[in-house]
């Protein structure tokens, strides 16, 4: 990392380190090659077997023609398939871009920090205003340097070493003149929304703009989905071969409809209400209530692979947990939302990731623990003061 005063404020500049990342790339680009190699065949596939279908010409020399059930089978097959292979070498490519030509540029200047990100032959910038700020930090378990905004989280950088990560938040800190994020009033995540139900009261959803995206590409997806399946249980009619098939593209579509219904009008909620939290399920202008919550609360747990999860749940009376939202790796933005319901509903959070939560559990842990070896070491004890010759009696 390079920390320079300019005229224009504080510079700071990223670029990644380590020699590991050589090997990192190389995997990646050897991928990539046989990426592109099954995006060319999948897409020529596709191309010509449409082609074939629009003009009914054989799609090659001393073929036949396409019949069209088993050809729209395949082909959604091959979309679908082709739609999730693009989207994993789009972010292939990003991180071996991020690996062996990216740097990043952060200027911290007195209304606020300019943030420059190029990865690849690609550049992005942001402008993050001085007023909008609350903190900058990392986590543990994530290698980027974060900004917390009060519209949510902003990544700077994953460039540098944890000593330069640490001494840039402290640098930026200090160079803003950021205050205590203590004692900032607490507020709603960017994910969320509180909104007014057609009754009237105060409700709490997920922002419903990325649901309304959702629910639109669910639609284009349903619709052509439907009329291939209609298609094709058409065509098994005559060919009762194409029965599996059918039915399998008619369960397909059936469910995309299903999702498409859903994402459309139907939708969680949680109404505010004093010292408590109702959580009612939504369909067109009905509601059905589901749950009554009477405290919050914060925990971590580890999935199989070791990763930790931090879920908020609302308890009711009975201490029953209903989840709120669950995250990996960073506990900001649920005990953001936790910190924000307690003071608009008065409910009581309790946040049990914090540094000194982590420690008493890890001292209960270990207590536990001692208290086992050492009753194993009783038991062994007891054990070899029994055997003849160690204590024991002697038999004759």
């Amino acid at each position: 990392m390079k920390l320079e005063h300019t005229l224009a404020g504080l510079e700071a500049r990223l670029t990644p380190h380590g020699s590991g990342r050589w090997g990192g790339a190389a995997f990646l680009g050897l991928w990539l090659c046989f990426w592109m190699l099954g995006e060319v065949l999948v897409g020529w596939i596709l191309l010509a077997g449409g082609w074939s279908l629009i003009t009914g010409e054989p799609p090659g020399p001393g073929r036949e023609p396409l019949a069209v059930g088993p050809s729209l089978f395949a082909g959604v097959f091959m979309l679908a398939w082709l739609a999730f292979w693009t989207l994993g070498g789009l972010m292939a490519w990003h991180e071996f871009f991020r690996l062996v030509w990216s740097g990043d540029r952060l200027l911290a200047r007195t209304d606020g920090l300019e943030v420059v990100n190029r990865i690849g032959p690609f550049t992005s910038r942001r402008w993050l205003p001085r007023e909008t700020l609350r903190r900058f930090f990392r986590v543990e378990t994530q290698p980027a340097v974060q900004a917390e905004t009060d519209a949510g989280l902003v990544e700077l950088t994953r460039n540098g070493t944890p000593a330069e990560k640490d001494q840039l938040i402290a640098t930026l800190t200090a160079e803003l003149r950021l205050p205590d994020p203590a004692r900032l009033p607490p507020l709603l995540p960017a994910d969320w929304r509180e909104v007014r139900s057609p009754e009237g009261d105060p409700v709490l959803v997920k922002n419903p703009a990325p649901r309304r995206t959702a629910a639109r590409v669910m639609w284009l997806i349903a619709l052509p989905l439907t009329w291939a399946a209609l298609t094709l249980v058409r065509e098994a009619w005559s060919n009762l071969n194409l029965g599996a098939a059918a039915a399998i593209l008619a369960a397909v579509a059936g469910f995309a409809l299903w999702g498409a219904v859903r994402l459309t009008w139907t939708r969680d909620e949680w109404r505010l209400e004093q010292n408590q939290l109702v959580a009612q399920k939504r369909t067109g202008q009905r509601r059905r209530e589901q749950f009554t919550g009477t405290r919050l609360r914060l925990t971590e747990s580890r999935d199989s692979d070791g990763d930790p999860w931090f879920q908020l749940d609302a308890l009711d009376a009975a201490d029953k947990p209903r989840k709120l939202c669950a995250v990996a790796h960073d506990p900001t933005e649920p005990r953001r939302l936790g910190h924000w319901l307690a003071a608009r509903t008065g409910l009581p959070f309790e946040d049990r990731c914090t540094a000194e939560e982590r420690a008493r559990a890890k001292a209960e842990q270990e207590a536990v623990l001692a208290e086992q070896r050492r009753l194993v070491r009783e038991w062994i004890g007891d054990w070899v003061r029994s055997l003849p010759g160690f204590g024991g009696k002697r038999e004759r």
